[in-house]
């Protein structure tokens, strides 16, 4: 195994004019570092040490407004069902970058028994385990029942998994058409490949990052962070898109040398760190992979010549409902990316016209997790609008982009719809739109978290661990979204480093549980515990093509009069994969009255009306 690149202390991804101008650039990020832990404002070359103000308080929401609200209980069942898992984020008082930013985590069917099993990533290891296997092996009750059943969990060691890297992020996805769902993992300085050879017997991986290609030349030495499988060109294999962060390695980020006062070197914003590109890499239809990043069309350059992005989350859309993929770009400090598939594969970065680049005064942000949904009506004559949310920085609201209609035209709307005052004064990573009271619209919630141990020292309104948010969707209430009190979100609300984030029905009650990992800690499986007694159904799809899983498909319910989008995906949130199956709630409807289908190549699927409360499978 090679050396983890933290620890190797003679390795340079950046040219050697930038090692030269290494320290003007740290004498200029001193000032611009203490800047964007105090105000967030990087434009701003003094720094400003009056405490920034509280916290806003969402604690008290509106009386009226309050009585209505759903409890929504979460337990973290996370010790007692044997998901025994802590990150060790390899800090050790040398204040490195890669340090703050993982873990990730993710869902999937490993052993396509039905159920989901979670996969977790730890930090630098020297055991050679950094992905880490939990088999549920819960005993579900009849999905009909809707009764929870006590949730289990078993780690499979010695199932080829094992491996020692600086891990970031997942992608899940079957590479090679064989039915299996195989993984992707990101690190700092490498991306792995592990094709999934399970049988129902025997769990068991084998690492084919060689001779697949994830990591060729153009890739090694490189941030990887979240990545996702998708299928743009429509040729029923399943392409690869890795996000890439900064060009980094222990020397730089000593050259650099972020300082607090009275903290002395600190972590700190990525303006002393050059961009990178996206990895685009297409599938050969075996498994195999080549790089095709600038062909594709996913390079992007600045005018002197050199990669901007500084790439950390990424989400799959369809805005202009033409069947194709584009792809959502959460930047951290510059410009978002929203890259629009023409129909073949190939793709232009429309970011800025498209509204998406920028904040509402034209300003990047310090974005981080991703979603998007289709949400029911969200401006005047809208019908199931696509919306992407985007966590940001603290003393950055969220981002809450719309579309207007089938176009390609967006705008944040994160203050009409009652996202912007709550999610100021947090520090957002996972973010996921997952309907938590099962009454047909998607919520959302988030896990939040600073990057800097010390920041309450030099900001009273920060604190290291934060309390995740979940955030209510009233339908076509005003506001729309309105966070719930902490006395009824459960554990949710117990202070995280929080990263990762990601959900799946995990004890067969027909509701969402969430999994939540830290930058350093304990993973928590919150369980959903909502008595709302709403209904709903869970839809898992079996395509025809090597692309069995079906990722781009698109579902539309119609229950009561009410019709509801889903795109099957897995890539969301922050370095995390969810359930590849689609949840609706149906709020007190006791019929489903249509259900359409539309595959990743177009061909629409209409099904008779099934029962409800309980899963079905759908194959092509």
């Amino acid at each position: 195994m090679s050396a983890s690149p933290r620890d190797t202390e003679g390795e340079s991804i950046i040219n050697d004019a930038f090692r030269r101008s290494s320290a003007v650039v740290a004498m200029m990020v001193v000032i611009g570092a203490g800047v964007y832990f105090i105000a967030r404002m990087p434009r701003t070359q003094t720094i400003d040490a009056t405490p920034a103000p509280g916290p806003i308080d969402t604690e008290t929401p509106r009386v009226a407004i309050a009585a209505q609200l759903p409890q929504i209980p979460l337990r973290d069942v996370a010790v007692e069902s044997g998901l025994m898992f802590s990150r060790d984020n390899g800090a050790r008082g040398g204040k490195l970058l890669p340090e703050t930013m993982g873990g990730g985590v993710g869902v999937l069917d490993v052993d396509n028994d039905g159920d989901q099993d979670i996969i977790l990533i730890d930090g630098p290891s020297t055991a050679n385990a950094s992905l880490r296997l939990f088999r549920n092996d819960t005993s579900l009750a009849p999905a009909h029942m809707g009764k929870a059943s006590p949730m289990s969990f078993t780690e499979v060691k010695e199932c080829g998994l094992a491996c020692n890297l600086d891990g970031m992020g997942l992608a899940i996805g079957d590479s090679n058409g064989d039915g299996r769902t195989d993984v992707l993992v990101t690190g700092v300085g490498e991306t792995r490949l592990f094709r999934n050879d399970s049988t129902e017997q025997t769990i068991q991986f084998q690492d084919v990052t060689t001779e697949s290609g994830v990591n060729p030349p153009s890739a090694q030495m490189r941030w990887g962070t979240s990545a996702g499988f998708f299928d743009p060109d429509f040729d029923g294999d399943l392409d690869l898109l890795v996000c890439n962060y900064v060009q980094w390695s222990p020397q730089i980020d000593r050259d650099v040398s972020y300082t607090l006062a009275g903290i002395g070197r600190a972590y700190g914003p990525p303006y002393g760190f050059a961009g990178d590109d996206l990895l685009f890499l297409r599938n050969r239809g075996d498994g195999t992979f080549s790089d095709e990043t600038r062909v594709a069309g996913f390079q992007v350059h600045g005018s002197d010549g050199r990669a901007v992005g500084k790439a950390l989350g990424l989400v799959f859309v369809d805005p202009d409902n033409d069947g194709d993929l584009d792809v959502v770009i959460a930047n951290d400090t510059v410009a978002k990316g929203f890259f629009v598939n023409d129909g073949t594969g190939h793709f232009e970065n429309r970011a800025a016209e498209s509204g998406i680049a920028f904040d509402q005064n034209g300003a990047p942000t310090g974005a981080m997790g991703i979603d998007a949904a289709f949400l029911r009506g969200l401006h005047t004559g809208g019908e199931n609008d696509l919306a992407i949310a985007i966590g940001n920085f603290a003393n950055e609201p969220d981002s809450l982009y719309v579309s207007r209609g089938e176009s390609n035209h967006f705008a944040d709307d994160a203050i009409v719809w009652g996202l912007a005052a709550p999610t100021r004064s947090v520090l957002t990573f996972g973010l996921v739109f997952a309907d938590m009271d099962l009454d047909g619209d998607q919520d959302i919630v988030q896990a939040n978290g600073h990057i800097e141990s010390e920041i309450n020292r030099v900001q009273p309104s920060q604190t290291y661990a934060q309390r995740g948010q979940l955030f209510i969707n009233r339908g076509t209430e005003s506001p729309r979204f309105i966070e719930l009190p902490s006395s009824s979100v459960g554990d949710l609300a117990t202070p995280r480093i929080g990263r990762g984030l990601t959900y799946a029905d995990f004890d067969g009650d027909g509701d969402l549980d969430l999994v939540l990992a830290q930058s350093h800690g304990p993973v928590a499986l919150l369980r959903n515990d909502q008595t709302t007694g709403n209904h709903w159904l869970r839809i898992t799809l079996q395509g025809k093509s090597p692309n069995t899983s079906a990722i781009g498909a698109e579902i539309e319910l119609v229950s009561g009069g009410v019709t509801t989008r889903r795109m099957v995906s897995a890539t969301r949130s922050y370095l995390s994969q969810s359930d590849l199956s689609v949840t609706f709630g149906l709020g007190t409807a006791t019929k489903v009255d249509r259900i359409q289908i539309r595959w990743p190549h177009g061909r629409i699927q209409v099904l008779d009306a099934p029962q409800i409360d309980q899963t079905i499978s759908v194959s092509e």
